[in-house]
């Protein structure tokens, strides 16, 4: 910058001594040499709203890459409207540790507990005086009246937030989720349709809106799931779309809150195919950056796929380790790569994993990642399997769990069948930092 202003100085002061037409050359000319490449006319507000949501290699040329289910996208109701703020994005950012730490148990987005949150509470720390605590836990709390009420009114602790979100987590798991495959966008739905109570009157007008019964019983009728989904599911286009506001209440016209599904969406949870890279968080995302930056099949040798290579230069990776880490033919280039592109940790450390290297020590000590199960059972997609030489991810593509990899000096990023190596790997999962 200093050397700058001195250029500038230094150019007024010539100007004096030069014609018209010479001041209007040199002027161009400056105006060339500091112009950026590429502007992108965003306040710095708007980009905390992309920093607060992982992405944090933002291009504005794919500001309008979308998918059916809004995935991967900050997102957009099909009006244009946003569905959640920048005050709440920042709220869900604070709480995001300990919605993290609970859903990691489980192996689910981490989202659904922040969506949860935000329609029951509206994202705040307290115990309303219905006795059903942080997430309205009907059920489990027998409305507010048994032995397991949260009867503390009024703000909450930081234990105490935890303590409701583990339980949170636990049911999501083990009751609303129970039997539903939550790595889907369908069960998802499904469970965000039992939380609410999966009401006869929702099954009813997702038929009258034409959906099949199976589109009815995951919730595509109710507007606690679907609420501002499209024109016909928007009180204000449709005023036959009503919605039960209180429990045991009649329907009455919907209100103006984006659905849970689309707000679970927005926030990066959903598992919908998206070519937005770079967006999203926890396991989910790892899974599925893997999947797009490592070829589908072998025999690639140390050639990188498209998404790879723009990827190594965006994180950084391609200056980092030897000539073989630089071009991503590495299997800690890989990784690190697919970590900090996913967006979930852009400090993720490369290179090196032989004998306790920089990136095994990163992953055993950070405090960010948990041993797990070495087990196909047991291992999530987006999981870390790690070995004194070696380092990889588990995914899970269509269904069928693969292993994501790329090897030192021989092969770049590809998808290879599933192999047990629990004898001589340990695997680790994504939490976020327990250390602060």
């Amino acid at each position: 910058m200093k050397n700058l202003v001195a250029y500038i100085k230094h150019f007024a002061l010539s100007i004096k001594k030069l014609k018209h037409e010479k001041v209007l050359l040199l002027l161009l000319a400056l105006i060339v040499s500091i112009q950026p490449a590429k502007v992108f006319a965003l306040k710095e507000s708007e980009w905390d709203i992309f920093d607060i949501n992982g992405i944090y290699y933002y291009d504005r040329d794919a500001e309008n890459c979308v998918t059916s289910n809004l995935s991967g996208t900050i997102g957009k109701l099909y009006d244009g409207s946003e569905i959640i703020s920048k005050s709440d994005l920042d709220k869900i950012n604070a709480n995001r540790p300990v919605y993290e730490k609970s859903a990691a148990r489980y192996g689910f987005p981490w989202q659904l507990i922040a969506t949860l949150h935000y329609r029951e509470t509206s994202l705040r720390r307290y115990n309303p005086t219905n006795g059903q605590g942080i997430y309205q836990l009907y059920s489990y709390t027998g409305g507010g009246h048994n032995s397991n009420a949260f009867t503390n009114f009024g703000e909450v602790s930081e234990a105490e937030f935890q303590r409701q979100t583990d339980i949170m987590a636990d049911l999501l798991q083990n009751n609303y989720g129970a039997g539903l495959n939550l790595k889907t966008d369908d069960g998802i739905k499904t469970l965000l349709f039992r939380y609410n109570g999966t009401a006869r009157s929702y099954i009813s007008q997702a038929r009258t809106l034409g959906y099949t019964e199976q589109e009815a019983a995951r919730g595509e009728g109710s507007p606690y799931v679907m609420n501002l989904a499209d024109s016909k599911r928007d009180s204000r286009k449709n005023s036959n779309w009503l919605m039960i506001k209180t429990d045991h209440g009649r329907p009455t016209s919907a209100n103006l809150i984006p659905g849970a599904f689309l707000i679970f969406s927005a926030l990066g949870g959903s598992n919908g195919i998206s070519n937005c890279s770079g967006s999203g968080g926890g396991n989910l995302s790892i899974n599925q950056t893997a999947l797009n930056l490592a070829w589908a099949n072998t025999g690639h040798g140390i050639t990188p796929n498209d998404n790879y290579r723009n990827a190594l230069i965006e994180t950084g990776i391609n200056r980092l380790g030897d000539r073989w880490s630089m071009m991503g033919a590495s299997c800690d280039a890989f990784v690190a790569t697919v970590i900090r592109y996913s967006g979930i940790d852009k400090n993720f450390v490369c290179c090196g994993v032989s004998n306790g290297g920089p990136t095994s020590n990163y992953v055993i000590n950070s405090g960010k990642f948990v041993e797990v199960e070495n087990r196909q059972g047991s291992l999530k997609p987006g999981d870390i399997r790690l070995s004194s030489g070696h380092i990889e991810i588990y995914v899970e593509q269509n269904g069928v769990g693969k292993i994501a990899s790329a090897s030192h000096g021989s092969r770049t990023g590809e998808l290879l069948p599933f192999y047990d190596n629990s004898r001589t790997f340990k695997a680790y999962r994504y939490i976020g930092n327990t250390n602060i």
